[in-house]
């Protein structure tokens, strides 16, 4: 009888540490997640080729791009991150004569897939939906649609330096994975767009 009490203490008392044992254990297993959240602000600089038939020559001007930022980071080296992005253009369009100020505005949804395990070093890419991307001109008379300025579907890709935990520097490019229809006093034609943007973002 006395054998099977001294049994029965000693495996009660095992029981706390291997339960600790066990937590532990489980605690390690489990990735590390967090949440990340920011906003950014930069320089916007718009590249569009026209049809050469067109007889429209296209002179986009530095624009500026804001947006809110979220990320779901994992292991510290992998991240995805979701932003709403605001950019805003202008372009210098001229045929012949004639020469107009056309403003541009895109609603942006980058969707990217980060690599941050290179030091400070962050490596995004992924698709681009642009949920609107209207541009428009006034001749003086009356206010004129320009079109799209980018596809609904595109992609990015960039890289970003960490400076701190609250400070990224954000260099990217992003494009169309189709071509627009424009139009510009009197003539219909087509065009590509690309962007690259400079910001700072800061992480909350």
């Amino acid at each position: 009888m006395r054998r099977w009490m001294i049994l029965f203490l000693f495996f009660a008392m095992l029981a706390p540490v291997g339960q600790s044992l066990a937590q532990s254990r489980y605690v390690i297993a489990q990735p590390r997640k967090n949440m990340e959240m920011g906003i950014s602000l930069g320089a916007a600089a718009s590249m569009l080729y026209p049809d050469e038939a067109a007889g429209v020559d296209l002179s986009p001007k530095i624009g500026i791009r804001a947006a809110l930022e979220m990320a779901l980071v994992w292991q510290d080296d992998y991240a995805l991150q979701i932003e709403m992005g605001y950019l805003h253009n202008k372009i210098k369009a001229k045929r012949g004569a004639l020469e107009y100020d056309v403003k541009s505005n895109v609603m942006e949804v980058p969707i990217m897939f980060s690599y941050r395990g290179l030091g400070p070093m962050r490596f995004n890419v992924g698709p681009v939906l642009s949920l609107a991307a209207a541009a428009r001109y006034s001749n003086g008379v009356e206010r004129l649609e320009f079109g799209r300025m980018r596809s609904t579907l595109g992609y990015t890709a960039g890289i970003g330096v960490e400076l701190s935990r609250h400070l990224v520097i954000d260099a990217r490019f992003t494009g169309s994975l189709a071509r627009t229809d424009n139009y510009f006093e009197g003539v219909e034609f087509r065009s590509s767009a690309y962007w690259a943007t400079l910001g700072v973002n800061y992480l909350f």
